[in-house]
């Protein structure tokens, strides 16, 4: 059935430019709620796609289709064959650097590229994750190698837990990257205080972001890769030269 629906979809963009058009209010308003019947919440937007009949629906970094007649929806991917380009991940990819340039700096925990920055890749990290702390062992290569870094909090075992009482402390500290690189450690933070964190808001933009894991990392182009990557061959990704 998969292969069936993706031949569909190749054959149909085979000769399709994307839309300029923009969808009808009376549309968008009917297609609205029937989504809100099937999918938590309302679309934070619902637009054309290069097919007739079918719009797209997104829902934070989430892209979903939909028939016109709002009898079928899609929750896959949406490839343009004759380009070899995948739209649905482009659309996402817009959708990330949308929301993370609505992030204040301020509610970030910064380590600045050392001279020219190249780079800025935004990390939803977990202070007691192995791979983030061996993506934090690699910090200053990246900042060398002219690349910053910018991290937010996603505690994977949730609000109140260990993980997420060391971002607070983190957070509260004087000194933020003293005791960011003090918990990457697993060292105890030594200057923290009470004071109002900014972690659950974070953790509901990784939601919005469809995060699976930590940690997660999203680069100056909004493309988003789970996991970790040695310094070098980050920078790599990010010039494109060899592909995630």
């Amino acid at each position: 059935m998969k292969r069936l629906f993706l031949l569909a979809i190749a054959t149909l963009l085979a000769g399709s430019a994307l839309a300029a058009e923009t969808v009808n209010p009376a549309t968008a308003s009917r297609l609205k709620g029937v989504l809100e019947k099937v999918i938590p919440g309302s679309p934070d937007s619902i637009n054309v796609t290069p097919i007739h009949g079918v719009y797209e629906a997104v829902y934070g970094a989430q892209v979903f289709y939909i028939s016109e007649d709002g009898r079928y929806l899609i929750n896959g991917e949406l490839f343009d064959a004759q380009k070899r380009e995948n739209l649905t991940e482009q659309r996402r990819s817009q959708v990330r650097l949308a929301a993370l340039k609505a992030v204040d700096e301020k509610s970030m925990i910064i380590y600045p590229a050392k001279g020219k920055a190249k780079h800025t890749v935004t990390v939803f990290t977990d202070v007691d994750c192995p791979y983030c702390r061996k993506f934090h062992q690699g910090m200053d290569e990246m900042n060398k190698l002219g690349i910053t870094v910018r991290y937010l909090f996603y505690p994977r075992a949730g609000v109140d837990s260990e993980s997420f009482k060391k971002a607070t402390e983190v957070w509260c500290s004087k000194d933020r990257n003293k005791a960011m690189d003090q918990a990457k450690a697993g060292q105890p933070i030594t200057d923290s205080s009470s004071c109002d964190a900014p972690i659950k808001s974070q953790m509901a933009l990784a939601h919005s972001f469809g995060i699976s894991g930590t940690p997660l990392l999203v680069l100056d182009d909004g493309r988003a890769i789970p996991g970790y990557l040695p310094p070098q061959q980050l920078l790599a990704v990010l010039d494109g030269k060899i592909k995630p």
